[in-house]
């Protein structure tokens, strides 16, 4: 019961009490495949009651209004376990089990492990993650002890616990929703947690549980964080918790309404082909719940370490934290917003908004990037690199959350014709192989036709980068004919296979978009006959790692397969902490954590084959950089050059100091051919999107298997 927003903590206890699921937590396999049992026209789904009776006096209350409707509705609860918790005395636990007698409640680990005979050692049942601190656990193992001492003194009370079931599905006009605890494996599992439903491989794996089962709606509870999203099927949502506050300085819980007609107290929602999915405030009496828990719980309990802050002031959240794709904001939502943003500017005087200044400085805060590389070979370029990469302009159709170049219809910066001129000119002259275009939108500069030609002659390899939107306007779409006469390889941004979380990074609509054009591509022999290459970019939507891009391309083929689209290649690439994405992680307060990531998933395999040792990036202004990266953080590439052979790391970093404020540019390549390819490399610290994990680069991960976790080996 407690998130994992926060990078992972140092275990010193490894015993199963409050980490492990027992056996008889598992969930069949086809739990969720038979008919309706619950039949109504508004469900509420109630998870993390957690013992609040004020809450209950809310549901009550929310209840009561939906049945005294004019329609006459059905109206039905499912309380989805951890109905108990901070209940403490028999007399509590009592109290709530008789007010919920008229609702359907499921067992949730909380009730699990009370009416279980025997200890077995699993303490709470919560099965926390690694990044729940052993502290923490082993406060909530003390929490679920007092509530079983309580019980065992008076065994009655556990009986309405016994055959209490784990899952339930119900229908709402004609809508199949299935209802757990944790997640469709386990009792007490967290793969319906925020941060395991950021996963695209998550996100694929319950979208097709969901159509296996005839599931519309999958809503779970069990983390304490809420989360909601929408998959190609239908709704994941997961409300948190009931009986505590879920977001900053806010003070009421959230439950799940599921209805044909929407309630305007609505924090977010989705509409359903006409049914409505919202996460609805329990808005109880604060006051009152205050003093009802320090009536309980001592201040030095563990009830009180654990969760007092949390009532009083929420936790470090917000509502927008919760949406993972296809929910917008409800009324109360916008509401609520508008009023921080208000209290922001009565306060602040201003909306915080960090600038390029704020995030240059948030990463140079950090470890020094250079000081993590152990080969001085990683730290100068490959003297006999084959690749140009062309930032030819930096204007754009579009303007991505997660774009590092902050690219936008407003930038109208683009390579002069001289600078076209001297990239073919050095591309002829040290035999280059690749021309690798990107931007902005490559298409939107005024010359593009006549340097893709061009470029064709000079090297075997041209590749376009396109958001492939670009092409469905009529003054861009007679560039497909090019494209496909030239054969130039199409590298093409997809960032997610499903329409909400796609369109949520790269604009409304998109998504359609883009499958209509990979199709017409397809027809015209992209990604089918070999020779025109077709290959596919992702990007996490969230601030998460790309996973294993063999398992992400094998996902992606079967996904848009069915879809009838072909590819070549997936390139999986981390997101880069700088420009418009790395400003929105410091507004949102996730820099740090994303940094932590990073950091922490430093891989030394990757360093060899990073790209900014086997290629030459040329700014829209004929500057020379090592990547695209430093490019959009004005990091021009190093003017010293090095001689061959071994190098020690004080001549590489002296190279570098006598270097600065000495611009590299194509025109030195270009005016002497001659001039060695070898020079020390312009490092800073977001070079760790680079080197985490698998590594990422514009052609995708830089290491598989073992290679990227090397201290299992």
């Amino acid at each position: 019961m407690a998130s994992c927003a926060a990078p992972g903590q140092k275990r010193r206890i490894f015993t199963d009490a409050g980490r492990a699921c027992p056996i008889d937590y598992r969930i069949p396999s086809d739990a969720f495949s038979g008919d309706a049992t619950l039949d109504c026209d508004v469900l509420y789904v109630v998870g993390g009651l957690y013992g609040n009776p004020f809450a209950l006096d809310a549901l009550e209350a929310l209840v009561a209004r939906d049945k005294a409707a004019p329609e006459d509705p059905r109206v039905e609860v499912v309380l989805n376990g951890d109905i108990h918790w901070f209940d403490k005395t028999a007399e509590n636990f009592a109290n709530i089990e008789n007010r919920i007698s008229s609702y359907t409640p499921l067992v949730g680990n909380v009730e699990a492990e009370l009416r279980r005979q025997d200890d077995i050692g699993v303490g709470c049942g919560c099965a926390y993650p690694d990044c729940t601190a052993d502290d923490a656990v082993a406060r909530s193992n003390r929490i679920h002890k007092m509530l079983s001492f309580a019980l065992e003194c008076t065994p009655s009370l556990k009986t309405c616990l016994e055959g209490r079931p784990a899952t339930l599905v119900a229908s709402v006009a004609g809508r199949r929703i299935g209802i757990t605890h944790g997640d469709e494996k386990l009792l007490g599992g967290w793969d319906n947690s925020r941060e395991t439903l950021q996963d695209i491989l998550r996100q694929d794996e319950v979208d097709q549980f969901m159509a296996a089962q005839n599931l519309d709606v999958f809503t779970t509870t069990h983390t304490c964080a809420p989360a909601a999203l929408r998959l190609a099927r239908g709704v994941v949502i997961n409300n948190g918790a009931a009986g505590l506050p879920n977001f900053e300085d806010q003070d009421y819980g959230l439950c799940i309404r599921i209805a044909t007609t929407p309630q305007e107290d609505s924090l977010f929602e989705c509409e359903l082909d006409g049914l409505f999915v919202q996460a609805i405030p329990l808005r109880y009496d604060q006051t009152a719940y205050l003093q009802w828990f320090d009536a309980l719980w001592a201040p030095t309990s563990a009830a009180a370490l654990s969760y007092r802050d949390r009532i009083v002031s929420g936790p470090e959240d917000h509502i927008r934290d919760s949406l993972l794709g296809g929910f917008t904001l409800g009324a109360a939502g916008r509401a609520e917003e508008q009023g921080r943003r208000e209290a922001l500017l009565e306060t602040e005087g201003a909306l915080p908004k960090a600038t390029n200044a704020d995030v240059h400085h948030a990463l140079e805060s950090l470890l020094y990037f250079e000081e993590m590389l152990a080969s001085d070979e990683d730290r100068v370029t490959d003297p006999h690199y084959k690749t140009l990469q062309v930032n030819i302009t930096a204007r754009c159709n579009l303007a991505c959350t997660h774009c590092h170049v902050e690219s936008s219809p407003m930038r109208r910066e683009a390579m002069s014709h001289e600078t076209l001129e001297a990239i073919l000119q050095v591309a002829s002259a040290y035999a280059m192989e690749t021309i690798d275009i990107t931007g902005g939108a490559p298409e939107m500069h005024p010359e593009i036709e006549w340097f893709l030609r061009e470029a064709t002659k000079r090297v075997p390899r041209v590749m376009l980068r396109s958001n492939l939107v670009i092409l469905q306007d009529p003054a861009y779409a007679p560039l497909l004919e090019v494209m496909d006469e030239l054969a130039v390889e199409l590298v093409v941004s997809l960032p997610n296979v499903f329409e909400a979380e796609a369109d949520a990074q790269r604009g409304r609509n998109t998504y359609d978009v883009t499958l209509e054009l990979l199709r017409e591509l397809n027809r015209r022999g992209y990604g089918v006959d070999g020779t025109h290459i077709l290959d596919v970019v992702f990007n996490p939507q969230e601030p998460v790692l790309p996973p294993l891009q063999e398992d992400l391309e094998a996902m992606y083929r079967r996904r848009l397969g069915a879809l009838g689209i072909q590819f070549d290649n997936l390139f999986a690439v981390a997101n880069n902490p700088i420009g418009r994405y790395g400003a929105k992680l410091l507004d949102d307060g996730s820099f740090d954590n994303y940094m932590e990531t990073l950091i922490d998933a430093f891989n030394p395999a990757t360093g060899a084959e990073l790209m900014c040792r086997h290629q030459m990036n040329v700014g829209w202004d004929g500057r020379i950089y090592d990547c695209d990266f430093n490019h959009a953080m004005k990091l021009g590439a190093s003017s010293a050059t090095l001689p061959e052979g071994p190098l020690t790391r004080s001549a590489i970093d002296r190279a570098l100091l006598s270097s600065e404020g000495k611009p590299l540019t194509i025109f030195d390549f270009a005016q002497d051919p001659t001039r060695s390819l070898r020079r020390p490399i312009v490092f800073a610290n977001h070079c760790y999107a680079c080197t985490a994990g698998f590594g990422s680069s514009c052609g995708g991960t830089l290491v598989q298997g073992s290679e990227a976790h090397p201290e299992a080996n």
